[in-house]
């Protein structure tokens, strides 16, 4: 065996004798075997800059050479994020110790590994006049990167509404062109910064009984609408009196939604009073003529206090009429009195009774009832009952204009006068029924 290189050989021949000669010659051996290059291929991932490298032993598959290897080597050893899914092919060099170069291509595999870096941020949105409003993933990107770039982001909620008003938690989704994904969470706040929209329209409102009106703002409004809708509504002025009647009285109407927005509009309440008097007519009555001109004179009922008239704003009721008037003188028979009162805005009412006028009969009962006095009349806590007949008396019994029993008196013992207490009785007309052993009388007082 003989090293590669030249080799000097020398030649040594011996006779029988023992004499030698000798020659030299050289013997030159040459490796003109090219190694055996074996590649394998492999798989790299970037790193966190976006880069790998590699080196000739990792593409490097068990390469030999006869004579010995003295160096392998690649012709690419750097890959970026350009060489993420493709084929990048890369050329092993093995040369031996003698210069030969063998080769092989190894496939090497770059992958990105690394997760975007997803940035969020918080928006405040608001609802438009639908009350909705929709949103993209580029309002809540903070800034979000990825070395090999990004090919998408996405958020898991993007359309809101009324019922979202106040802050909500929205996940933003980056992913880089190599499906690695990241995320982080924004805050959305969603606000309603748009005012209701209302109409007001002018009304007119009645008093009642007690000269009183009360509105709400639902009574004013024509319409009140919001996106979000309405949530309170209110009027600046809501009672009404009498003195607001003649001149419109002009109010303000707001409406609030949940968020605070308000609105207001204004129109004019007119206020009517359309409510007749209270009137109240004296029941059917039966009086006596005059014994010597056989007539009546009608009195004023209302002076009296027997006609009476109440209103809700006009007070007193001066305007009344009664037909037959007051001073009238009426014979015998019935006589329908009417009476009429109306109030300051026009309001009238009526009511009528039946005025029975009899003659007297008879000298004896015209004495008696000319016996009994009462005075005096009109009177305050009492009267004085005078029996100046030869008929003694009974009982007397004490009535209201209405007819109303109120109050019975045993008088049988009183000999010419007595006292009736008149302290608990209201002012007004009272009506007294004197009774005698076979006769009796009507008088007619006033309580002060």
């Amino acid at each position: 065996m003989f090293p590669v290189g030249t080799n000097l050989i020398e030649f040594t021949a011996t006779d029988a004798a023992g004499n030698t000669a000798t020659c030299t010659f050289n013997v030159i051996v040459t490796d003109n075997e090219m190694p055996m290059a074996v590649c394998q291929d492999i798989t790299i991932q970037l790193d966190a800059s976006g880069n790998a490298t590699i080196v000739a032993s990792d593409v490097d598959g068990g390469s030999t050479d006869n004579c010995g290897v003295a160096s392998i080597s690649v012709d690419n050893d750097t890959f970026d994020c350009s060489n993420v899914g493709t084929t990048n092919n890369v050329v092993l060099s093995v040369t031996d110790v003698n210069g030969n170069v063998g080769t092989c291509t190894a496939v090497v595999t770059v992958e990105d590994v690394t997760a975007p870096t997803a940035v969020c941020q918080d928006i405040t949105v608001a609802l438009d006049a639908s009350g909705m409003v929709t949103i993209t993933a580029a309002q809540v990107d903070g800034g979000s990167s990825d070395l090999c770039g990004i090919a998408d982001l996405s958020i898991d909620i993007d359309t809101f509404d009324c019922t979202n008003l106040g802050t909500n938690d929205v996940i933003l989704t980056v992913t880089d062109v190599d499906g690695n994904t990241d995320s982080c969470m924004a805050v959305v706040t969603v606000i309603d910064d748009i005012d209701p929209v209302v109409q007001c329209m002018d009304i007119t409102v009645s008093l009642d009984e007690n000269g009183e009106a009360t509105i709400t703002a639902a009574d004013i409004f024509d319409s009140a609408t919001d996106n979000c809708g309405v949530a309170t509504t209110g009027v600046d002025i809501t009672d009404f009196d009498c003195s607001d009647i003649g001149t419109p009285v002009e109010v303000t109407v707001f409406a609030a939604d949940a968020s605070g927005n308000t609105s207001a509009c204004t129109a004019f309440v007119t206020v009517v009073d359309g409510l007749a008097p209270v009137l109240t007519c004296p029941a059917d009555q039966t009086v006596l003529a005059d014994p010597v001109t056989g007539t009546y004179e009608v009195p004023d009922y209302f002076a009296t206090g027997e006609a009476t008239a109440v209103d809700n704003c006009t007070d007193p009721v001066t305007i009344t009429t009664q037909d037959p008037a007051a001073g009238t003188l009426v014979t015998d028979g019935d006589t329908t009195v009417t009476i009429t009162a109306t109030d300051a805005f026009g309001n009238e009412a009526t009511c009528s009774f039946e005025l029975s006028v009899d003659l007297v009969l008879g000298v004896g009962e015209t004495n008696f009832d000319n016996g009994i006095i009462v005075y005096p009349n009109p009177a305050n806590n009492q009267i004085t009952l005078l029996n100046r007949t030869n008929s003694p008396l009974t009982l007397v019994q004490l009535f209201d204009v209405s007819g109303k029993l109120i109050r019975t008196i045993n008088v049988s013992n009183m000999g010419a006068q007595a006292t009736i207490d008149l302290s608990e009785l209201a002012s007004g007309v009272y009506l007294l029924q004197i009774e005698g052993v076979s006769n009796s009388t009507v008088k007619r007082i006033v309580k002060k």
